[in-house]
């Protein structure tokens, strides 16, 4: 029965050198996660969220998930540049009524982030290099995304509307982590009636 587990068998990489910055140095007024405020830590409101990108072929996925609730925001982009990383997290948190603070790993697309924090009123961060864990909800969410879209995957070929569908069905399938509620009653903080 464990073998039929998503994830059973993957080989992890060991490791090796790595620069202790990587990224870190390409991102311009960098705030590190540890200058963030303690209460992010403790998932206790809505708005606190994390991003990142999701590789494809011909294309790319921003998203971002809140850290509480685990509600996902998703946006195809046709390349991984520092604009249009940019632009497509201002228009996804302008949807949302909480934005509060935004933690990202040390990929040079989020170069622009003070752009994104002055449309957004959020304080950003950025998760130590090499700490994925930091971003835990994020890479977790992403590997979801990836049982819809493996690695290798064609992006170019979804319409916007297979996107929102496969997002929203995330968005509806109720999280042990959340007392077996929905991420989307998380977020809003009601009851939905999935059944009418």
């Amino acid at each position: 029965m464990f073998r039929q587990l998503h994830r059973f068998g993957k080989r992890r990489w060991k490791g090796g050198k790595r620069r202790s910055l990587a990224g870190a140095s390409l991102i311009p007024n960098r705030r590190d996660i540890s200058e963030r405020p303690a209460i992010v830590d403790e998932r206790t409101r809505v708005g606190d969220w994390e991003g990142d990108t999701v590789h494809g072929r011909n294309g790319y996925l921003a998203t971002l998930v809140d850290r509480m609730s685990r509600f996902t925001l998703v946006k195809r982009i046709a390349r991984k540049t520092k604009e249009q990383i940019a632009s497509a997290m201002t228009g996804l948190l302008s949807k949302v009524p909480f934005v509060r603070t935004v933690t990202l790993d040390n990929g040079s697309e989020f170069a622009t982030h003070t752009e994104v924090a002055a449309a957004t009123n959020a304080d950003i961060y950025f998760a130590k290099p090499h700490a994925s864990w930091q971003r835990g909800t994020n890479e977790n969410t992403n590997g979801r995304i990836r049982r819809f879209w493996p690695k290798g995957f064609d992006i170019s070929v979804l319409s916007e509307q297979e996107i929102e569908d496969r997002i929203l069905l995330l968005k509806l399938t109720p999280r042990k982590i959340l007392a077996g509620l929905i991420p989307l009653e998380a977020f809003i903080g009601k009851s939905v009636a999935l059944i009418t």
